[in-house]
């Protein structure tokens, strides 16, 4: 079977309306990319990668790209529990940039000279501990082209701050007590009733967090014969209780995240023990909520 196809080709003329400094109509378009989850973290700052990229037919008329909050207040981030983090932003090369009023509000202000895309920071200024948890912003961001806007995005932004808790015997620690990192000894010499050890933990955390407390062995035990056991307490942030006992508690988060916790044992019922060494494991733990 034969088959036969016309094609038409039609042709029209029209009258483009476009601005004459550009050689094609520009919208002054862009795309913005927030990715929370290569953020760099540093001890007293978090950076959030924001990179914008002009559309092709946005490019060539933008100017200048507004940051700025949704209201005419500083720009904050707020976390779950109503926390506020003040924040920067930041320059490709991590330089702050200038500040300005722009439509009556406090504003960062981004030459953009044609680029075809700019990669900023936004820099979360964390003067004090941050609380574990989420935290969320709405961002303005404004395309111009001398003081005409020309696109007006609001982008959301935000972050997780996991929780983190540490502990360690602090600098000033009795001389009774040696060791770093999550191992010490305590040496308390030749026994006697009431021989005791004092010495002070030190404990950050960004969250609430849970203390427990208990002994391997309940007791202190003889190195050659088991059966030969000490009884002795344990003190800790005012408590005092048997090592045949397991001491569990929960904190709140101080306003620093540090906290600095008394901790102690006394040693009773030496008297008639069989001469020897003894020793006993303490687990002092101390987990996030």
């Amino acid at each position: 079977m034969n088959r036969f196809i016309i094609v038409f080709i039609f042709l029209v003329s029209a009258v483009a309306q476009a601005d004459g400094r550009y050689p094609h109509q520009c919208t002054g378009d862009f795309d913005v990319q927030v990715n929370q989850y290569n953020s760099v973290r540093f001890d007293d700052e978090i950076l959030l990668p924001i990179k914008v990229q002009a559309f092709r037919e946005g490019r060539p008329c933008i100017d200048s790209l507004i940051f700025s909050a949704v209201d005419n207040g500083p720009f904050k981030l707020i976390g779950e529990g109503g926390a506020q983090l003040d924040a920067t932003l930041l320059n490709t090369n991590r330089k702050p940039l200038p500040v300005r009023t722009v439509d009556g509000r406090r504003s960062w202000v981004v030459d953009y000279n044609g680029h075809q895309h700019l990669n900023l920071w936004l820099r979360i200024d964390a003067h004090r501990v941050i609380t574990a948890g989420a935290y969320s912003a709405a961002l303005v961001i404004q395309s111009k082209d001398g003081r005409n806007t020309l696109v007006d995005k609001v982008v959301d932004l935000g972050f997780y701050m996991p929780a983190i808790v540490s502990i360690q015997v602090a600098r000033s620690h009795s001389d009774s007590v040696r060791g770093h990192g999550g191992h010490y000894q305590v040496d308390l010499g030749s026994l006697n009733d009431g021989a005791r050890a004092d010495w002070r933990l030190k404990v950050f955390s960004n969250s609430l967090y849970d203390v427990s407390i208990y002994s391997e062995d309940r007791a202190l035990v003889h190195q050659q014969d088991s059966s030969s056991r000490i009884p002795y307490e344990i003190l800790f942030d005012g408590n005092r209780f048997p090592a045949t006992t397991t001491y569990q508690r929960s904190y709140q988060q101080s306003y620093s995240g540090k906290r600095r916790f008394d901790m102690g044992i006394v040693v009773d019922g030496v008297k008639y023990q069989r001469a020897g060494r003894y020793q006993d494991t303490v687990y002092v733990t101390v987990t996030a909520r």
